[in-house]
């Protein structure tokens, strides 16, 4: 049997992410001191309270990193898409995530479980969040990594 590769197309805001050289030295198998200082906030489309363009125009006003894509089948019976936004620390995450939460509610069960596995997260509502990329996890849960550089 072949296996799944699921092609996703990312739309990015105007601010770009700073993974470059991260991403770089995971190719390397060393784990980069900026993902230690990665923070990333998932919020699953079908959370959204309101229309994805209003909160796209919001984010840019934030003047935060941000991308998304929409789910084709098969991975679409599970979640409609995902929103990523990128923060440079823990306190950076925080506060994004309390300007958002009102505008986010819960997921249901199967998506909340579909992220859980397959990106390894942890929740505050209907927002999702985790340090560094899921690809790192190659260094040990995110959880149990050391502190934050910045």
């Amino acid at each position: 049997m072949g296996s799944l590769v699921l092609e996703m197309r990312w739309v990015h805001g105007s601010r770009g992410w700073k993974c470059d050289e991260c991403y770089l030295a995971f190719t390397k198998g060393i784990q980069h001191e900026n993902s230690l200082g990665c923070w990333k906030i998932g919020i699953p489309l079908s959370s959204l309270n309101v229309d994805l363009g209003d909160l796209l125009v919001l984010l840019e006003e934030m003047k935060v990193p941000w991308k998304f894509s929409r789910f084709a089948f098969p991975v679409s019976a599970m979640s409609r898409g995902i929103l990523i936004i990128y923060t440079g620390s823990k306190d950076e995450m925080e506060r994004v995530m309390g300007e958002l939460g009102p505008l986010i509610r819960r997921v249901g069960s199967l998506e909340r479980k579909f992220f859980d596995v397959f990106v390894n997260v942890e929740w505050k509502g209907g927002i999702n969040y985790r340090r560094g990329c899921p690809e790192f996890d190659k260094f040990g849960d995110w959880r149990s990594w050391g502190k934050e550089t910045h």
